[in-house]
Parts: C-alpha cells; sequence; structure tokens
C-alpha cells in the first residue's frame, strides 16, 4: 500500500503528540510528525530541543505515559475553574508538567507550567456550552456559573461582589453551595438578595 501522510507509519499504535522513550537515544522524546516508517521526534524538554527521525521499531511506549499531551485545551481539576488553556509542550520535572498559555482580558498571552495530574482536558464545545450568567439586583452584582469538570460538572454556584473570600454564595457556613439546575440557582440568588432560604440545593 502506498504510504500518504493520512497513514500512520506504525499502523496507529503511536500518535503525534505522545512522549516515548527511542531505543538508542537518552531521554524522552514526543512525537512530531509520522513519515513511511519513521517518526519525527523532539527532545521533551523546556528549552534546547533537538529533532530528529528514528524509525518506528526504535520507539518504547513510557510505563507512565502522560494523558496531556501539545495541542490539547485543559482545565485544572476543581469545579470552580472557569478558564481553560492550550497545552504548548509536556516536560518531566520530576513529575509530568504542562506547559499551558491562556489569554488575558487585555490581549495578552500568559504562559505557565501545571501538573498534568491537576489538568483534565476539556472540549470548545463544552466551554461554549457552559452558562454563565450576570445577575444584578439593587447593589448587587454577582454571577451564576455552571462547572464544567469534575463531579460537578453541569452544576451551579452563584457569586456576588458582596460576599466574602472568592464571592461564593454560601448556605452553610463557608463551604459552597451547588446547584444542580439553572432555576434552583436563581433561588439561591433570590435568596441572598432577599434573604428567603432557597430550595433544591445541595451543599
Amino acid at each position: 500500500m502506498l504510504w500518504t501522510p493520512d497513514t500512520p507509519p506504525d499502523g496507529g499504535m503511536f500518535s503525534a503528540g505522545e512522549i516515548v522513550e527511542v531505543e538508542g537515544r537518552p531521554g524522552e522524546w514526543e512525537l512530531m510528525k509520522p513519515g513511511p516508517g519513521v517518526w519525527t521526534v523532539e527532545s521533551a524538554r523546556l528549552e534546547d530541543r533537538v529533532s530528529a527521525k528514528v524509525s518506528v521499531s526504535s520507539l518504547q511506549r513510557l510505563a507512565d505515559t502522560p494523558h496531556i499531551r501539545r495541542g490539547d485545551l485543559v482545565m485544572q481539576r476543581y469545579p470552580e475553574q472557569e478558564r481553560a488553556a492550550v497545552v504548548g509542550a509536556v516536560v518531566r520535572l520530576g513529575q509530568w508538567v504542562a506547559v499551558k498559555s491562556y489569554t488575558l482580558p487585555d490581549g495578552g498571552v500568559c504562559q505557565a507550567l501545571d501538573s498534568v495530574d491537576r489538568l483534565e482536558v476539556v472540549t470548545a464545545e463544552q466551554l461554549a456550552a457552559a452558562i454563565r450568567l450576570d445577575v444584578v439586583h439593587g447593589t448587587h452584582m454577582g454571577r451564576i456559573v455552571q462547572a464544567v469538570v469534575t463531579a460537578r460538572a453541569g452544576q451551579f454556584r452563584v457569586v456576588c461582589r458582596c460576599a466574602p473570600g472568592a464571592g461564593e454564595i454560601c448556605r452553610n457556613g463557608r463551604k459552597v453551595t451547588w446547584c444542580p439546575s439553572l432555576d434552583s440557582a436563581h433561588q439561591l440568588w433570590d435568596w441572598h438578595v432577599s434573604g428567603h432560604a432557597p430550595v433544591g440545593s445541595v451543599a
């Protein structure tokens, strides 16, 4: 069969962005581009990356291959997180870390390192579907925010500028009150601005 750029050189055993070992070469290597019987690889490190072409037979899968790879859209794995970032590289610095970047409100780009164990891959569709509503009542200015990741995904929290700390409205002490529906989130907001206890919220 004639090889084409869409034909994996290894029958699909490996894929671009995966980090592997290469027989006869020290360190770890990121798979960049396939070719007929070979892969173009780059040394998986922060600086002074070296490129090389290696045979498919020399590739060895790592025992702890990271689940995050270059190009992934990721969020930190906690339910209050709203910001997503794009992974530019994954390297081992004692543990696997991702070099991620995101756009600031002023249009600038911020880069940061984060442990891959703290990250979850998301899609642009998930982010676009997540509800973010501004709510205002008198001097109260707040937001209703839907979680994207963790077991709380799909649930809602309510924040207000007048609330302490991160602004979460809490029904029971300092514990964030999560709401199972948009209606119950609106009820929590109404309770916050009027003092009447809402129904349907979950701890």
